[in-house]
């Protein structure tokens, strides 16, 4: 019995411009929201949508308007009732270019290279959170002192540390070297670059370089390997590194500050597990408390209150003590102490009788300062003298702290 031939059932036109629509641009929304710094570029305007829906004397200042409905809003959060209707008219025109932009995207009209992620988030922040809330990158919004705090979600966590890294990577030295590989000798299954003695009592036969063991014999005219005259490669020596970071959450650690260092946070996380190395990261926050972060909460960070450098390092010494493998603390922070959890020592005496403490555990500590006041800068000298094996780093743009942390790893 014969039978028709069968084809494929096409695929469905609506779920190909589904799959092409907002979903395909949400990370870089999230991106944009969270870290308001970070600016990029496209060539589609989205205001020129915005103005389509406005009378056309409100288009003309439109991005005036916008300005002030904001500042009102921010400074006293409250507008009257003239500024209201006009308000109320530019949320309309938002709202159909939200829905007309959100058809191009599915439609293939616009593509994601040609939109800047900071203008749309500037533009369309309201619809954009509700969009992210509804795919699940964000729990819930909570208005405070007439700004809106977001709360992300452990997914959210898990998206914006592969783009931080990607980020990240994209400036970083393939050259460089990180805490976890050192310049001791050992034994391991990696070789390196340096060329020794062959000792069947330390490398294997895969150390052996053949090229470079038939030298000798090449430059007397013969091709013989002599077990005298064979070389290897030097074994490189790998150790676990336990990392410690701690996060000043203070008050003065608003704004770019608090990003560039959950960003650094986020991005050695990814980084350990992608090299699947063994080592560990425990990040701690701290003012006048601290407390460890786990997992999926780390971007809901806020800065407030003291800073209580001594307790940070207290916790991180404890931390190590009860682990295997060298510590590497980075200690965050953008300003001199104002706490001390000891009440017989003052902020920067509980700081330096800590800073001494960190020899009693196999740690480096890496001082990374985003202030440069004079009297932070002694202190931070002092504290690096003090632990007996630290380097001090100075950040102008903390949203540099990424590239730097990842490159401590490498």
């Amino acid at each position: 019995m014969s039978t028709s031939p069968t084809t494929d059932k096409p695929e469905c036109g609506l779920c190909q411009r589904s799959e092409g629509g907002l979903e395909k641009i949400a990370e870089d929304l999230l991106y944009s929201i969270f870290n308001p710094y970070h600016r990029d570029s496209g060539d589609f305007d989205v205001t020129e949508l915005i103005k389509k829906h406005l009378k056309p004397e409100m288009a003309k200042d439109f991005e005036m308007y916008s300005s002030v409905f904001k500042d009102l809003m921010k400074t006293f959060g409250f507008m009257s009732d003239h500024w209201v209707e006009k308000n109320q008219e530019i949320k309309e025109a938002k709202q159909k270019a939200w829905e007309e932009l959100k058809d191009m995207l599915k439609k293939g009209d616009i593509s994601k290279d040609e939109l800047s992620m900071s203008q749309v988030v500037d533009n369309f922040f309201d619809e954009v959170v509700d969009e992210l809330q509804e795919m699940g990158y964000v729990e819930k919004v909570e208005t405070r002192f007439h700004r809106k705090i977001i709360h992300y979600t452990a997914k959210a966590e898990s998206v914006l540390a592969e783009k931080v890294l990607s980020l990240s990577l994209q400036n970083l030295d393939k050259r460089s070297y990180g805490e976890h590989e050192t310049e001791k000798l050992g034994q391991s299954i990696f070789s390196s670059e340096r060329i020794v003695d062959y000792d069947p009592f330390t490398h294997s036969y895969d150390n052996i370089d053949i090229v470079e063991s038939l030298i000798a014999s090449a430059m007397r005219g013969e091709i013989e390997l002599n077990e005298n005259e064979m070389v290897a490669r030097q074994p490189k020596h790998t150790e676990k590194c336990v990392y410690v970071m701690l996060i000043d959450v203070s008050d003065s650690m608003r704004g770019r500050k608090i990003v560039g260092a959950i960003e650094a946070a986020l991005c050695l996380r990814k980084a350990i597990r992608r090299a699947g190395s063994g080592d560990e990261l425990r990040v701690i926050a701290f003012n006048h408390r601290a407390h460890e972060i786990k997992e999926g909460e780390i971007l809901n960070l806020e800065a407030r209150g003291r800073t209580d450098i001594g307790l940070a390092l207290k916790r991180a010494r404890k931390i190590l003590k009860g682990s295997s493998g060298t510590g590497v603390v980075f200690l965050i922070s953008d300003g001199e102490p104002t706490s001390s959890y000891n009440p017989y020592l003052t902020p920067w005496r509980c700081a330096l009788k800590e800073a001494e403490k960190m020899r009693n555990v196999d740690a480096r500590l890496q001082i990374i300062m985003f202030g440069k006041e004079g009297r932070f800068l002694e202190l931070c000298k002092n504290m690096a003298k003090l632990s007996g094996n630290a380097n001090l780093f100075h950040f102008s743009d903390p949203l540099n702290l990424k590239n730097f942390v990842v490159s401590r790893f490498r």
